[in-house]
């Protein structure tokens, strides 16, 4: 059994070996060629798999250890007689964990307190759900969700839901979490572009960790050129690996898209096609290689004189460091196109390690009982302490 995956999924190496002879590959620059004498193939976003790639190879069968299927052309696979499999939801809590450090990071900047603002959700499956519960229980926002193929289906959760016409104008915030589509009823592709968009209340922050191509990106740079939109946080990108050099400079917070890149992300990606593998073959899985601890497994958080606001990020930021992650991003650009690119591939593979927040165990000095709930919610563990006394003060009495 010959096996090819791509290099960039976490577990890879440890997991697809237990099938075969397992082979790490360049995925965005695979070829029909190197699939010559391939039975199964593991690929991420970045491997376009259509017939032109897998037409007269002898693949069997193929995972995409990743939640969006646009880079996937079902129905050729299913003409070849390929099977495959994917991985929705596999970094669901990995995005939603961005979307918090995004929004506490630009809170912070424009000294805003979230509490009472209106986050509009555009796209409510396994991400946009795990957005409004976080935003709702941690920040104390009032969300709006737009989703018109669950609302139309009848999703009794879609019953409140409301155009993305009705939305604009009354979100502070607007946050994409729809897959891309191409053409329809239900198309994705330039949803934030066009005449709508003069709909957005003024001053709004945008924030796009879903796919490039959902916004106009020379129209977001302007619309924050303008004041139009406040601030900005850009994650995915028209044209990635290659990306709009104005609007990196003007958003808040640029990066290479990685909201998803929580080490739980991408390792239940692999996991889940992994699996499926397994049931294809009819062999047993077997254990789960265990995962590394989180850089701040545990951190101990003084909380006197500091209001929930600036506790929530800096729990949150120290778990999840998303101006670090605009600060490489922001280095790494490079003038020319190509050496852009190979940048922007380099980042996403060299990503230092993330975990959840629920990696992350929080001591809280001198807090307000009403914090905890807001930080659980979140997924953190919260113990509650007291600040230790210096030997000085222990001497004065």
């Amino acid at each position: 059994m010959k096996i090819l995956y791509d290099r960039n999924m976490l577990l890879g190496d440890r997991l697809f070996s237990r099938l075969g002879s397992a082979k790490a590959v360049e995925g965005r620059t695979l070829t029909r060629a190197d699939l010559m004498d391939c039975d199964l193939l593991f690929v991420r976003s970045t491997c376009r798999l259509n017939a032109a790639l897998l037409e007269d190879t002898p693949v069997r069968f193929v995972g995409s250890g990743v939640a969006g299927t646009d880079h996937i052309d079902f129905e050729a696979l299913r003409c070849l007689g390929i099977e495959v499999a994917t991985a929705p939801g596999c970094n669901a809590e990995s995005v939603a964990d961005y979307v918090i450090a995004a929004l506490l990071s630009i809170g912070a900047r424009q000294s805003v307190s979230w509490g009472g603002k209106t986050l509009g959700i555009v796209g409510v499956g396994h991400v946009g759900k795990r957005v409004k519960m976080f935003a709702e229980q941690a920040l104390g926002m009032r969300t709006l969700c737009c989703d018109p193929p669950r609302q139309e289906a009848g999703d009794w959760q879609a019953r409140d839901f409301v155009s993305f016409e009705e939305l604009l104008p009354q979100a502070d915030v607007l946050t994409f979490h729809t897959p891309l589509i191409e053409s329809g009823a239900y198309r994705t592709r330039g949803l934030f572009s066009g005449a709508i968009v003069r709909k957005t209340k003024p001053g709004a922050v945008l924030i796009n960790f879903a796919r490039g191509p959902i916004c106009d990106d020379a129209l977001v740079a302007t619309m924050l050129g303008a004041g139009l939109l406040s601030d900005a946080a850009i994650d995915c990108w028209e044209g990635e690996p290659d990306y709009s050099a104005d609007l990196a400079a003007l958003a808040a917070l640029a990066t290479p898209h990685i909201a998803g890149h929580a080490y739980e992300g991408k390792a239940n990606g692999t996991l889940a096609v992994y699996e499926a593998a397994c049931r294809f073959l009819g062999v047993e899985p077997g254990s789960v290689p265990r995962f590394p601890a989180a850089p701040c497994a545990r951190l101990q958080l003084e909380c006197q004189g500091k209001t929930p606001e600036q506790i929530l990020c800096e729990a949150v930021l120290a778990a999840c460091d998303i101006e670090g992650d605009t600060r490489r991003f922001r280095a790494a650009y490079a003038a020319d196109a190509n050496a852009r690119r190979a940048n922007f591939d380099a980042l996403r593979k060299t990503y230092p390690l993330r975990r959840l927040f629920s990696a992350t165990t929080l001591s809280l000095l001198h807090a307000e009982t009403s914090l905890f709930p807001r930080l659980e919610a979140l997924g953190f563990s919260v113990r509650r302490g007291r600040k230790s006394r210096t030997i000085a003060q222990m001497l004065v009495k």
